[in-house]
């Protein structure tokens, strides 16, 4: 087949998602393309787009919780939204890639993409089955107002609640949130921190902050240290946050024990070696988590879809929340002193989150067709 995937870049996750459904689409000998749906239609309205949601996400989170709240009250009132009236503008640039493209089918792991879909739908103006991934575990607002053939979930208890709010449920597959095959490779704990140089015998925590760099994490890793040994590393990944980087120099930086890393390919490596992780709780980044299998600390710091992900995962004994940076601190020194509670979180990740969703999503697009959530698991 040839796949067109779409995503945009408010968020690291959604890209991440669409990588792992291409990566899983080639992996099966299909041809793929990649698009920004907003990009299609204006280069530069996709970088602003994808520049006001990061400005806000990292300087203004409370501010993103506000306007969340906001859509899903929006979302309750009659006739299209102001988010699917702004997306229906760019509809007929993407239709008509679709159409030129000579794509046997369309995945969009993002809403923006969805609501592009939808409006080609209901013209009649898409001749090709269209898909839609939801990569956080709650229906986010304005997702119930899209309609494309089958929506992959992140899993099967999010059923209910997404068609109380539209979503037909024999549209709906449990297939979990796409993950890179990375994240199920068989390298060991040791073998990733042979590669990284650290001994195995060393306390590690995996302070991550996405891929835009959110949080106080430099507090948290100053908190961490203060109450271990010489017996730890305390890595704290800043993205492309310059400033999250140098904060953490200025508050750490005579401490051989604690590093900032800047943006690296080599996460999920740091992830399988690390005793702990403290995230946000972000839906492909937990979901990453769980795949790899490592002990999960939450920190709630943007309001929003990701405290709906922080109470499925803390729910289900797949991670501990904390209410602040000195809660988080607590956790996670607890958690990597008690290797028994650790273990026992890793088996329930891996008894609840799929690794192989990406897969599955491919093989559902391969075979077309409905069928309800439960029949799907």
């Amino acid at each position: 087949m040839k796949l067109l995937i779409l995503s945009c870049g408010t968020g690291e996750g959604h890209n991440s998602a669409a990588r792992a459904v291409r990566e899983a689409a080639e992996a099966a000998g299909d041809r793929c393309e990649t698009a920004d749906p907003v990009g299609v239609g204006s280069r530069r309205a996709s970088r602003v787009v994808d520049s006001l949601y990061n400005e806000t996400i990292r300087r203004a989170p409370e501010l993103f919780g506000l306007v969340y709240r906001a859509g899903a009250a929006v979302e309750k009132v009659p006739g299209p939204s102001p988010v699917y009236v702004a997306n229906a503008a760019g509809a007929e640039a993407l239709g008509r890639r679709i159409a030129d493209g000579g794509y046997d089918a369309v995945v969009s792991t993002h809403l923006y993409g969805l609501e592009m879909l939808t409006v080609l739908r209901r013209r009649g103006e898409l001749a090709v089955p269209s898909w839609g991934v939801l990569t956080d575990y709650t229906g986010i607002p304005f997702f119930c107002e899209t309609d494309v053939d089958g929506y992959f979930i992140p899993h099967a208890d999010l059923a209910d609640e997404l068609v109380k709010k539209g979503i037909p449920r024999n549209r709906m597959f449990d297939t979990g949130i796409p993950v890179g095959r990375r994240f199920r490779s068989p390298e060991s704990r040791a073998e990733a921190r042979s590669a990284l140089g650290l001994g195995p015998d060393e306390r590690v925590y995996l302070v991550m902050t996405g891929g835009v760099g959110c949080g106080r994490a430099a507090e948290i890793a100053r908190r961490i240290a203060a109450g271990e040994d010489e017996n730890c590393r305390i890595f704290v990944l800043a993205g492309r946050n310059a400033r999250l980087a140098r904060r953490v120099r200025a508050l750490c930086g005579g401490d051989r024990r604690v590093a900032a890393v800047g943006f690296t390919d080599q996460v999920c490596r740091f992830m399988r070696a690390a005793d702990v992780m403290l995230s946000k709780p972000g839906g492909l980044s937990s979901t990453e988590a769980a795949a790899v299998g490592v002990p999960l600390v939450h920190l709630l710091s943007v309001p929003g879809c990701e405290t709906a992900n922080g109470a499925f995962f803390q729910e289900r004994g797949l991670s501990l929340l904390a209410r602040d940076r000195e809660d988080a601190a607590k956790k996670a020194l607890a958690l990597a002193h008690d290797r028994a509670r650790g273990r026992e979180m890793v088996e329930r990740q891996h008894r609840t989150i799929r690794a192989d969703a990406a897969e599955k999503i491919v093989a559902r697009i391969h075979g077309g067709g409905q069928g309800d959530v439960a029949l799907d698991r």
